[in-house]
């Protein structure tokens, strides 16, 4: 058996707190972008949603409206709920690599790490930790 690392989707930070609304049932809940790759992403919401929950996505990019089935996952940071993408069309699907594509060319990708940057990263804070002894 190989044992082989999962490799995480590009993500960009999307700036100009970008709205996205949420539909659950007959309810829907605005929110605010802070990560979009093209498996999902991270939205700030005013009200926690309990993980597992499906929703629709409706998200207004440069090259139009796009709308998707999302899972939410788990809260990373207050009021921070990441989400991924369950069901999209072909339509949407376009509209978001075109946006993502455009977000990557304004220099607004998320550095994706490796080994090395793990490593260094750990050392440093290593460091630093010593150092308040």
């Amino acid at each position: 058996m190989v044992n082989r690392k999962r490799k995480r989707a590009p993500r960009v930070r999307v700036p100009n707190n970008e709205k996205a609304i949420i539909s659950i049932n007959a309810d829907q809940y605005t929110g605010t972008l802070g990560l979009l790759s093209r498996t999902g992403g991270t939205i700030r919401l005013h009200k926690l949603i309990a993980p597992g929950t499906l929703a629709e996505i409706e998200v207004k990019t440069v090259s139009g409206k796009f709308l998707a089935t999302i899972q939410l996952l788990r809260t990373i940071t207050d009021g921070v709920q990441a989400f991924r993408f369950i069901e999209m069309g072909p339509i949407a699907r376009g509209r978001l690599e075109d946006a993502l594509k455009t977000l990557r060319a304004q220099g607004l990708g998320v550095k994706q790490s490796n080994a090395l940057d793990d490593f260094v990263d750990f050392a440093r804070r290593l460091v630093a930790f010593g150092s308040t002894r």
